[in-house]
Parts: C-alpha cells; structure tokens; sequence
C-alpha cells in the first residue's frame, strides 16, 4: 500500500468553461490525485458557480467557497494566490494543488511567498515516500526526470493535469460548505480587468483534449487542414511558437517550452520540424503522430507514426478515409 501523509491536501478546483456549474476535468484529475496521497480530507477551493453534488461524486469532504463577483477573477495570478492563502490559513494543511495553467504557476509562486514555503510547477507526478511529499518533473527537454521535496512550510504544487486520471469516488458523500473570508492585498485590490477574449473552440482546452492536431511552419498559415481534422476525431488545434510568432495563431495556442505542456491520448504535427522547443511539450503524448515533408526531420526520431509527404495532399486524403464516429 502506497504511503499517505496524514494531513488534509487543499485543491483549487475551476469549473468547466462550457458548464460553470460543474467541475473541469483538470479540477477532477487533481481531486483523485488528492485522495491518493492523503488519509485526511480532500478540501477544495472553488468560485460559487460550482455545485456541491458535482464535489461529492469525486470524494471531496468540504468545500471553500468565494464569489468571483466579490474577490475578482481567479485567473489573476495574484487573486488566486491570495484565495490559496486565505484558505491555507483557515484550516491545517499538508500541501496545495493547482492546475500548471499559466494563472496557475503564477499563483503558485505568490502563495508560496506569501506562505513562507515553496513552490513546484509543472509538475508530473507526487508521491509520498519516508513520510516525505515527492515531485517528480522532466527537465533538459525532457531527457532527464527530476525527484525532489520541499524543505519547510506547505508546498504549493502546479501539476501537469494530462498525466493524471479523474476517478469518481467509490461512494458519493455528504459535503460540508464554507463560505471563504478573503483577505486581499492591496495591491491585489488594484488590479482591473479591463477587457476578456475569448479563444476558438478549436484550440481551446488543449491541456484536457484527448486529440491534438498541431501545426508548424509547413502549415504556411493555411489552418484548415488541421481545423478539419480536429473536428473529424473530436480534438483541438494546437501551434508550434514560430506559427504563433507569426500571428497565425494566438499564444494561447503555443505548445513547447515557453507554451503549454500537452499529453493527449494521440498528437498529430502538421509541419512541423521537431524543434526542442516543441518537443518538450509533447512528450507526454501517448501516441505521436508526424506529418512533413522533411524525411530528415527531428520529430520522425520520437513519433510512433511518420509520414513523409505534402501535409497538403496527406491530410485530405486521410480525412477522405475517416468514417465518421456515428457511421
């Protein structure tokens, strides 16, 4: 049986963007890593907007709640730092969760400031070994796997959320609510969101999304193809950081070292050269698919699947053979 720290684990928990009243699959992926590494609670922290019922059915045992409305948006790093510190210090606990979103490694880094303590993002997995909590991540364009702990107060850890797994609970229970005094800094209290845009369905939640059809160079800006694709096996479009330097794609999109890490069940690259930059952010895919017209391309050294040829002419043609999922 695998070891548990005895202390209650506190996880941020954001709803779906399409149902506010439930829970993301990121937030649910934490939940379940939650119940594994403790013997305590599992506390979540979550705007108002989430149901109780949807907590229950993954296990959690009490629920802070704040309204976005009162505290600001939870996608400021600052705001989202100071709930995490609010919440830390109503209650006793062993670590925090978050998501490694890019409001989530940013909120990690404040909280553990603020806490006193330390932070980890980009995290891949946590166990618990000789009573210690252990994050484990790649580092060196992933050729090497790291294993360390924090030395003093509450680790506030960012995790990879596409390497773990959400499993319901084997019995829902009765959750305790709470709603959370927060305590603002001032200088958080200065912050205004001014403006919000919203990004395409087509590469939105791309850290969630079972397929990812990426797009590289090669794509010469011509994103059909892979918008096409995408739609046919039921993924999103993701973007190497040239495509998006080059204003075809927005940076919410960007996959790779100073973009967002991916793990899809099935990856496909469109163009795409396989520089370490984009590399590192796809090695958890579990299966890598490559399309350019490169034999002599890096990314042919760690695909599973390779096909040298016209993405132009290939992608067509492999739509042309896809049965549609309701045939």
């Amino acid at each position: 049986m695998s070891e548990k720290i005895a202390k209650d684990v506190l996880v941020f928990a954001h709803p779906d963007a399409a149902h506010p009243q439930h829970l993301s699959v990121a937030a649910a992926r934490l939940i379940t890593l939650a119940r594994e590494i403790t013997s305590g609670k599992v506390v979540a922290l979550a705007p108002s907007s989430i149901t109780p019922q949807h907590f229950s059915q993954v296990g959690v045992k009490k629920v802070y709640y704040f309204n976005p409305e009162e505290t600001g948006t939870w996608q400021v790093g600052a705001i989202l730092a100071d709930l995490v510190v609010s919440a830390v210090r109503s209650s006793d606990f062993g670590v925090v969760l978050l998501p490694s979103t890019s409001w989530g490694r940013d909120a990690a880094g404040q909280g553990a400031i603020l806490l006193g303590s330390g932070a980890s993002v980009d995290v891949t997995n946590l166990k618990v070994a000789d009573g210690k909590l252990i994050a484990g991540k790649s580092v060196l364009d992933g050729t090497w796997e790291t294993s360390y702990y924090m030395r003093r107060g509450i680790p506030v850890v960012a995790m990879r959320t596409t390497s773990l797994s959400a499993v319901p609970a084997a019995e829902a229970g009765e959750v305790e609510t709470e709603n959370l005094p927060v305590q603002l800094r001032e200088s958080t209290k200065r912050i205004q969101v001014v403006s919000r845009e919203e990004t395409g369905s087509t590469h939105a939640g791309l850290t969630e999304a079972p397929v990812v059809v990426c797009v590289g160079r090669g794509v010469n800006s011509d994103l059909k193809p892979a918008e096409e694709l995408a739609e046919v096996l039921g993924g999103s479009v993701g973007a190497t950081r040239v495509v998006c330097e080059q204003g075809w794609m927005d940076r919410a999109a960007q996959i790779g070292q100073s973009g967002i890490s991916v793990a899809p069940n099935l990856y496909i690259g469109m163009g795409i050269s396989g520089d370490h930059h984009h590399v590192c952010g796809i090695r958890g895919a579990k299966k890598i698919v490559a399309i350019c017209d490169d034999p002599e391309a890096r990314i042919f050294e760690m695909a599973d699947f390779g096909v040298v040829g016209d993405l132009f002419t290939v992608v067509p043609d492999a739509l042309s053979r896809i049965k549609p999922l309701d045939a």
